[in-house]
């Protein structure tokens, strides 16, 4: 056996960690190696599929098929060392060299066959093919290992994306609004699906949150999930579809390509450029598509989901067949949910920073009649804003921006010794800051104040010592 040859059949082990080929691949290359030896005309692997039937996985030539079976299907110690096929019985006539393929008690298992005329059949001739099938049983092990580690990621990314649905799944889970349940059985509906979605509602109202909701509880929730704003891009068909390779530069995948088997989402889609839309529209009839400046025709696996104002994504794309548009309400037609969305929200603020927050009656009565023209995401933001700025762990309508009160419910102007008051406090805190040196715990403690209150008051009345301010 020519030495460089079983060189070559090594090399590919080189391969092996390349996931991307597959075992399929490795094997395939170790034929293309084999097909070097002098005189033969036939190879083939067999590997016990996942019933634990025998399998051809890689074949060179046009083997006996029979007799590879057979010979794979023999147990007992004939079945567990090398040897020599004979067919029809026939002491006199090698049909072909078989090795067993041992990756392990629980790898994939099998043989390797070759055929007889590789040279003088001694156990050197023998013992080469035997050589041959532990580099087999060398790619099984590696190709086994790889699938469990993809597996595992898989396994965790499909955790971590349940942690951001646990996050934002409360948007449509949390209230008693009846629009509720229309949308949640439209999303499971789409999650069952796989095709187009177009999710038309208002800025802010949780759009991108139902798409990745769809994405998540969808068999693709392992794959990734990727997201361009039409708002303002520049290049959107390069973006999305890639540029063909030129004398001066490489090829560019876009995201069909790159998000192949998993799902994108096209942000504020109703503004993309016509001749993007016409692109998009062949794509999501057939699968196909071209990169910028190439002829050469692709194929993707990628599903796409849009999100667009209530007047929808517009005349051509909106007329392509099969997509499934779901309309999400805005806040303000569900305002029976503002208090479960405010408690919640409230909720995750506490668990950020410790505090116990609260909004009293008054207050919440007050965000229940904003119209709220921002939806969930300016109510997420007010939230926020609180969080920071409310001096006091239960929430009132003074600290709610007046911007957001009705006219009756907006705090009354001050009287005339109103400002008097103020400078009496304000002289209070700087009184009790300048006697402890500037250690707010322990004027807070002498005013009666928590260290927080006293923060408010020194942030409400710009109050700073004055060799800071001389600094």
């Amino acid at each position: 056996m020519d030495v460089s040859v079983v060189q070559r059949a090594l090399a590919c082990l080189e391969l092996a960690p390349d996931t991307g080929r597959g075992l399929d691949g490795l094997l395939a290359r170790l034929m293309e190696a084999l097909s070097g030896l002098p005189g033969l005309t036939c190879a083939a692997v067999v590997l016990a599929d996942t019933d634990h039937a025998p399998s051809i996985r890689a074949q060179l030539g046009a083997p006996d098929v029979g007799l590879l079976l057979g010979a794979a299907l023999e147990r007992g110690e004939a079945g567990a060392c090398p040897r020599v096929l004979r067919r029809d019985g026939r002491a006199d006539t090698a049909a072909m060299l078989a090795a067993p393929v041992c990756a392990g008690s629980d790898m994939p298992w099998g043989w390797l066959f070759v055929d007889g005329p590789v040279g003088p059949l001694d156990a050197a001739a023998l013992r080469l093919v035997a050589l041959l099938a532990e580099a087999v049983a060398a790619m099984v092990r590696v190709a086994a290992q790889g699938r469990d580690r993809n597996r595992s990621l898989a396994q965790e990314v499909a955790f971590l994306r349940s942690k951001v649905s646990l996050r934002y799944h409360h948007v449509f889970s949390t209230g008693i609004s009846p629009l509720l349940d229309p949308l949640r059985a439209a999303v499971d509906r789409a999650a069952l699906a796989d095709g187009s979605v177009a999710v038309l509602g208002e800025d802010g109202s949780g759009r991108g949150v139902l798409a990745r909701l769809i994405h998540e509880l969808s068999p693709r929730a392992v794959r990734l999930f990727s997201v361009f704003d039409a708002a303002g891009a520049q290049q959107a068909a390069l973006r999305l579809f890639g540029g063909s390779r030129g004398l001066d530069k490489p090829g560019t995948p876009g995201l069909l390509e790159e998000t192949d088997g998993g799902t994108l989402l096209i942000e504020q889609a109703h503004r993309l450029p016509p001749e993007v839309c016409e692109r998009l529209c062949r794509y999501l009839a057939d699968g196909s598509f071209n990169r910028l400046g190439g002829g050469r025709n692709r194929s993707s696996r990628t599903r796409v989901l849009f999100t667009a104002p209530p007047q929808g994504l517009g005349s051509e794309l909106a007329a392509t067949p099969a997509l499934a548009v779901i309309r999400v309400p805005s806040l303000r037609e569900r305002p029976e949910d503002i208090p479960a969305l405010l408690d919640d929200l409230l909720s995750q603020e506490s668990a950020r920073d410790g505090r116990r927050l609260s909004l009293t009656p008054k207050a919440l009565k007050a965000l229940e009649a904003y119209d709220w023209p921002g939806n969930i995401r300016e109510l997420r933001a007010l939230v926020s804003r609180l969080a920071v700025t409310a001096p006091e762990d239960r929430i009132d309508i003074a600290d709610i921006p007046t911007e957001m009160l009705a006219e009756g419910e907006r705090p009354q102007v001050l009287p005339e010794d109103a400002a008097e008051l103020r400078d009496m406090e304000r002289q209070q805190v700087l009184s009790a800051l300048t006697r402890h040196n500037w250690v707010q715990s322990r004027a807070a403690r002498e005013l009666g104040l928590t260290l927080r209150q006293i923060g408010y008051r020194i942030r409400k009345y710009g109050l700073a010592r004055e060799d800071d301010e001389t600094a």
